[in-house]
């Protein structure tokens, strides 16, 4: 058995990694201060070793510039400071049929004739380029300028649907619905630096000199790339697929199991996909059955899988969700269906996508696909998209809801055999639930023995409807009547500034709790300056109204037991006790010299009667870079509903932590804790080790 489960693993590791052969589309030439490369939802530095491909997005910060080029070698494109350029682009034979989107800044880029089609999307215009050089800008009112140097572009609006050639020495402009203006480029529109990176020269992907002549069609100077040999190192840790995984020990009941977990991760242009596949070997070699009897149990083997993001024409993504929000949080706010994750798998649905009127956009989720108990979904329309108003034009209106189906489905069933763990005599065993039903034979024994004329239909209705045997059963979920919660609301938002460097935006929102109270924010604002992401609202609560009812910690709050007389109690139950509130609540989110990562956040609330209530979360991830070894640094801490901030426990609570050790090569030590806590007495206070809920791992992981 033991080869059996060799054989197996290295049937699926092998079987993966002939997936890599997926080619790669583009690869940087020129890499000059802070250069995200972002792929599948996971961010970090491009480095010039790195490989790009379809879906990925480049994004440089500020002072910071990157030149990439396409593996035909039949272009390159040149980010400018504060850009944001996800690459699309798919093989069409010998060819590369490019169409990327440029979402902020600004670019200039090289097309040689006949290797494809070139096109350079904007939120609002559309370049098609065959041959030129040109420059492509987006103001900080939305406004698309382009600069042609060579040949011609044809610039089309998105809105109106006009398209009109712009010419080498001409500039093209779009605002709006407005038409199309076209001038003459002054020398004056390129900067000093701008034109000193577009004649940077830098050496070719494919070994093979050639000389690009430039042509004087243009008042100015035209860009010109001087080809040259280039010898580059190929990087194993770029590219569309990805290993990681562990080998440890777990704990199931009593029963002590070898833990190989493995974590590939593939990507192909807009889609991703994850697997999160655990293989629990026993002493005797063998693999536990029980993780692969059910159809759920294959669904939940996939971490997640993807298509586009939030934004696109059409996005989704299946599997596991460490931080869903939808509005601007009054209703469902970092909610995450992963809070028992790894012991505990649930497989969620996110779907949305824009439709063909007033800009409006849509998006459904739910928690678990296979059993849906916690949905969500969410409408946008800008009304008044189509017009020339100025600002309104951009105004959007959102709604929201939220429902969980069964409030008391919460608590946990480990074995998933519908009997609440607290309630089961037998957690991990999905055939037993009351340890009485293990002395049936006993019994039937004492029945035949001591009743006069027994028989098995007698025997059978004294032992289902004895009330000594009945008290020593356990209740299963579907003798709890059903408790459903549902939470919708409205909001708008009207953005004020838009640029590389600064945003800023006026929100509010509206939300409420069915048969409860309403939660208002106005006025609420998001501005981004440089480093610093920023939030900051002044909300107001009714009585009966809780904000973010579903919040991160909500799959552990939607039910709990409470324990002196055995009773289920709701999440929706405590709304009865809120009181109304109003005050300030305030995030920051920023980047310390690429150090250090913090997001704090902070809400200060009065209630009727004056009395102060406040809330902090927090969390920093440090870069590892500058210690030798480190792989993984980070730490969080959430505390709500305080009033002063002098208990370093209280229910609401939670705090957690991970560190990676590098062993060598791509395989590293990790260690995780998070430490909860439960109120189990009522008394507002954590004392004793069974209202301290702690999980700690400790384990090797590897990835290729």
């Amino acid at each position: 058995m033991k080869k059996k489960v060799i054989l197996l693993v290295s049937f699926i590791i092998i079987g993966l990694i002939g997936l890599q052969a997926i080619d790669s589309v583009a690869r940087p030439l020129k890499v000059k201060g802070n250069v995200d490369l972002t792929r599948n939802l996971e961010s970090s530095a491009l480095k010039l070793e790195d490989k790009l491909f379809n879906g990925d997005e480049v994004e440089t910060k500020a002072e910071s510039f990157a030149a990439i080029q396409f593996e035909d070698e039949s272009s390159i494109i040149k980010l400018f400071p504060n850009t944001v350029l996800n690459i699309r682009t798919e093989k069409n034979g010998e060819k590369y049929n490019k169409k990327s989107l440029l979402k902020m800044g600004e670019l200039w880029a090289k097309v040689e004739k006949g290797t494809g089609k070139f096109e350079i999307e904007t939120p609002t215009t559309v370049a098609s380029v065959k041959g030129t050089n040109f420059m492509i800008n987006i103001g900080e009112d939305g406004t698309t300028e382009l600069l042609t140097f060579e040949g011609e572009v044809i610039f089309q609006n998105k809105i109106t649907g006009e398209a009109g050639a712009v010419l080498a020495g001409q500039r093209g402009v779009i605002s709006g619905d407005q038409p199309i203006i076209i001038l003459a480029i002054d020398p004056g529109d390129i900067e000093e630096s701008q034109g000193d990176f577009i004649n940077e020269e830098y050496e070719p992907i494919i070994e093979e000199e050639e000389e690009v002549p430039a042509r004087e069609e243009v008042p100015i100077e035209t860009p010109e790339v001087i080809e040259e040999e280039e010898e580059t190192e190929e990087s194993s840790s770029s590219g569309p697929f990805n290993m990681g995984g562990g080998v440890g020990s777990v704990m199931l009941g009593e029963e002590t199991y070898t833990q190989i977990r493995l974590m590939p991760e593939l990507s192909f242009g807009k889609f991703g996909l994850g697997l999160d596949i655990d293989l629990m070997i026993d002493s005797n070699g063998d693999i536990r059955t029980e993780d692969w009897d059910s159809f759920e149990d294959y669904v939940n083997k996939v971490y997640y899988l993807r298509y586009g993001e939030r934004g696109d024409a059409f996005y989704g993504r299946l599997g596991g969700f460490k931080s869903y929000t939808l509005g601007h949080g009054l209703v469902m706010k970092d909610y995450s269906n992963m809070l028992r994750y790894p012991e505990y798998k649930q497989i969620g649905i996110q779907i949305g996508g824009k439709l063909p009127v007033a800009g409006m956009t849509a998006e459904l989720f739910t928690s678990n696909a296979v059993k849906n108990e916690i949905l969500g979904g969410r409408l946008t329309i800008q009304p008044l998209i189509g017009t020339s108003i100025p600002l309104f034009s951009k105004l959007t209106f959102g709604g929201t809801v939220a429902h969980d189906r069964n409030q008391v489905k919460g608590l946990l069933d480990s074995d998933d055999d519908n009997y609440p763990d607290h309630f089961d005599d037998f957690p991990f065993d999905e055939d037993w639930h009351n340890l009485i039903d293990t002395e049936i034979d006993d019994y039937h024994a004492l029945y035949f023995s001591t009743v006069t004329n027994p028989t098995e239909e007698g025997f059978e209705t004294w032992w289902e409807e004895n009330e000594y045997f009945a008290n020593r059963r356990n209740p299963s979920f579907s003798e709890f009547e059903e408790d459903d919660v549902t939470v919708f609301g409205a909001d708008y938002e009207l953005p004020f500034v838009q640029n590389p460097l600064f945003t800023l935006s006026h929100y509010g929102e509206a939300a409420q709790i069915m048969d409860h109270g309403m939660g208002f924010i106005f006025p609420g604002f998001y501005s981004k300056f440089l480093i610093f992401h920023m939030n900051l609202e002044y909300r107001f609560y009714q009585e009966d109204f809780m904000p973010a009812f579903f919040d991160q910690l909500y799959d552990e709050q939607r039910a709990f037991i409470y324990t002196d007389i055995d009773s289920v109690l709701t999440k929706e139950s405590l709304v009865e006790n809120m009181t109304s509130s109003h005050g300030w609540y305030g995030s920051l989110t920023t980047n310390i010299l690429n150090f250090m990562y913090i997001t704090v956040a902070y809400e200060d609330m009065y209630d009727e009667n004056e009395n102060n209530y406040r809330s902090l979360w927090g969390k920093a991830n440090f870069d590892t870079k500058i210690i030798p070894k480190l792989t993984k640094a980070e730490i969080g801490y959430s505390q709500t509903g305080f009033d002063k901030l002098d208990a370093f426990k209280t229910p609401n609570a939670v705090i957690n932590g991970s560190l990676g050790y590098s062993l060598g090569g791509n395989t590293q030590l990790v260690g995780s804790y998070q430490e909860r806590y439960v109120d189990l007495d009522g008394n507002g206070k954590i004392k004793g080790e069974d209202e301290t809920i702690t999980s700690m791992s400790m384990g090797v992981e590897f990835s290729f």
